[in-house]
This record gives C-alpha cells, sequence and structure tokens, in this order.
C-alpha cells in the first residue's frame, strides 16, 4: 500500500473568539490500483486548470471535491485523519507537555548506554524542546496517524485485499527542499513513540483476516524480541500480541517527496482541506457528505479530534458535531 500524508491548517492559537482547526491526514491508495488513480486524477486537474501540475484542496469547489472522494472510492482507498481545534488547547499546557514528552525521550537512558545512544537521545530531546509549539503538535498527531494507519490498515486489507500488507510506503509532504530539522526528529523518534503507545494499548487484529504477505514481511519471533522491552499484550490476557518489526513497516520506504511531483500527496491535501474545511463551515455538504465512504472506524467513530490541554478538554467539539455526523454517517466498522 502507498500512504500519501499532509496536513491542514497551521496549528497556531488563535486570536480570542476565532477557531482554527487543524488537521494531518493520510490517503491509503492500494498499490496495484495507483497508476489508474493517478491517471484518472490528472485527467480531473486538467479539465479544471488545463496545465496545472498542482492544485490546492482549498481552492477546489463542492462539485470537485465530490469528483476526487468518488474517484478515490471505486479505487479501494481509505482516508485516515487526527485533528485538533487550537482554540480548545491552552499555551501553558501544550508547553508543559511539550516538555514532558521531550523528557521522556531521555528518561530511561542511563551511564551503562553507549555514547553514541546517548548522544542520539539527548540531541532528539534539545530538538523536541527547541520545537516551535506549532511543528510539534503537528508532529504528535503526524505520530498518532502513522499509528492509526498501521493498526487500521492492517485489518482493512486483511479482510479486503492481504497482498497489499505486503510493503507500508509512506510518502510525507516535504517542507523545503532538504529535509528539515523537524523531519530529521521526528523521522528519529516516531517508531519509538509508537512502539511504546503500542505496548501500553495494543493494536487490533481479526481472526477472519489473511496477514500472511504481512507475516512475510514484518513479523519476528519472540526470541527476536528486544528483552528491554515487555512483551505486547494481547485482548486476551493469556495470549501474547503480535510481534513485529516496527523499524521495517515505517522506514523501509518513508520519503519527503515535494507534493508539486506527487499526485498522491495532491489528493490527500484535498481530502485534509476538504475534511478541514467541512468541520469549519467553509464547504457546503454537497463536497463532502461522501468523504465517510473513504473512512474506516474502530470504535465510536473515525474522526480523532485531539485536545492537549486540561483546560480544553472540559469543552467539547460541538461545533463541529453536524459536520463530524455527516462524514461518520457513511463510515463503516474497519474490515468491512
Amino acid at each position: 500500500m502507498l500512504i500519501f500524508i499532509d496536513e491542514s491548517g497551521n496549528f497556531a492559537f488563535p486570536t480570542s473568539g476565532q477557531r482554527n482547526l487543524s488537521c494531518v491526514g493520510a490517503l491509503v491508495i492500494p498499490e496495484g490500483a495507483h497508476n489508474n488513480v493517478v491517471s484518472e486524477f490528472v485527467k480531473l486537474r486538467s479539465s479544471w486548470s488545463p496545465g496545472a501540475q498542482e492544485l490546492k484542496g482549498s481552492t477546489l469547489s463542492e462539485q470537485q471535491t465530490s469528483q476526487v472522494i468518488e474517484l478515490l472510492f471505486q479505487a479501494g482507498c481509505v482516508f485516515f485523519v487526527c485533528a485538533t481545534e487550537m482554540s480548545l488547547n491552552s499555551e501553558s499546557m501544550v508547553a508543559d507537555f511539550q516538555r514532558v514528552q521531550a523528557e521522556y525521550v531521555t528518561d530511561s537512558i542511563t551511564d551503562a548506554h553507549h555514547r553514541f545512544v546517548r548522544r542520539k537521545a539527548f540531541k532528539i530531546r534539545g530538538s523536541l524542546e527547541g520545537m516551535a509549539t506549532p511543528l510539534f503538535l503537528q508532529s504528535m498527531l503526524l505520530t498518532d496517524l502513522v499509528r492509526k494507519v498501521i493498526d487500521q490498515a492492517s485489518v482493512h486489507f486483511a479482510m479486503q485485499n492481504p497482498p497489499e500488507l505486503g510493503a507500508f510506503r509512506w510518502f510525507v509532504d516535504a517542507k523545503d527542499k532538504t529535509k528539515t530539522a523537524y523531519e530529521v526528529t521526528w523521522e528519529l523518534m516516531a517508531a519509538s513513540l509508537i512502539q511504546t503507545k503500542g505496548i501500553e494499548k495494543p493494536g487490533v487484529a481479526v481472526l477472519e483476516g489473511d496477514y500472511s504477505y504481512f507475516e512475510r514481511s514484518f513479523m519476528i519471533s519472540a526470541n527476536q524480541w528486544p528483552a528491554y522491552l515487555p512483551n505486547p499484550r494481547a485482548a486476551r490476557p493469556a495470549e501474547r500480541g503480535m510481534m513485529f518489526n516496527l523499524g521495517k513497516v515505517l522506514y523501509d520506504s518513508l520519503s519527503f517527496p515535494d507534493s508539486k511531483n506527487c499526485c498522491g500527496l495532491q489528493l490527500a491535501d484535498i481530502l485534509s482541506s476538504t475534511f478541514r474545511r467541512a468541520l469549519m463551515g467553509r464547504l457546503q455538504p454537497s463536497g463532502y457528505e461522501h468523504l465517510g465512504d473513504l473512512m474506516r472506524k474502530l470504535g465510536p467513530g473515525p474522526v480523532d479530534l485531539h485536545l492537549f490541554s486540561s483546560n480544553g478538554s472540559q469543552r467539547n467539539f460541538s461545533e463541529y458535531n453536524k459536520a463530524v455526523a455527516i462524514i461518520e454517517s457513511r463510515s463503516k466498522t474497519v474490515g468491512a
């Protein structure tokens, strides 16, 4: 499978009384459908703006976003998103959260560790501590999104199209022509954060699914599991969770291309922008009412809205309930 990731919104604190929903979205295109999706999208793009190499989702009409959603639905694509409303996040609480996350990187580092390990850990910590708040929050949502894709796309394709589990090819929209400090830092810390969360709250696998392609590419035996990590827990206490090489899943094929040269990233931008515009009331329902057809859910619904503040957690996203309800009404359980 090919996973294209882009953000929408600037993750900045708005002035009083204003809203600023910001999100990170992941479009998963089956590898077998990718070439046809790109070909059909180029035809659509050319019909909207002849000669254009790239169109931003924020500029599209309701009819155009609807056409993109239909194209991706017919190709068997799925879409995942994690979002936050910046007006509900307290600056002081976000600062505390950032400090704790940075300290966590070196929490288990001792003099017994090799000097290169210590140097790398403290370098990541320093980068996190110095990261601008918008980039830090984006990195946290990106990490949660990647884990969501691994967990839920695995179930989906194990049920629907097992060969797609043989490879995870990640494409994250580049912020500059060369890899930025933010991208380097996220790349270094992502697997560790995802692995820790996975041990604390294991992902889901289904007995009916075909994981043979995933097992051949990524599964490891118990004697290969690092001794310093607890074994993954399964839903049933007597069972052991799936042991797989997260490094291979995430890093075997991870790149940061320019969206101008990548139609998959342009499509991810359109979907992420469509989601944001829908919730903020900047797009009529005809432009996003079928977005839920691309989304899957484990639990209440597929829309993840995060808060990074204890003060904000006492409030809710009620202003977005109508748009969320429209989107979630068409979503299906993972694997369906």
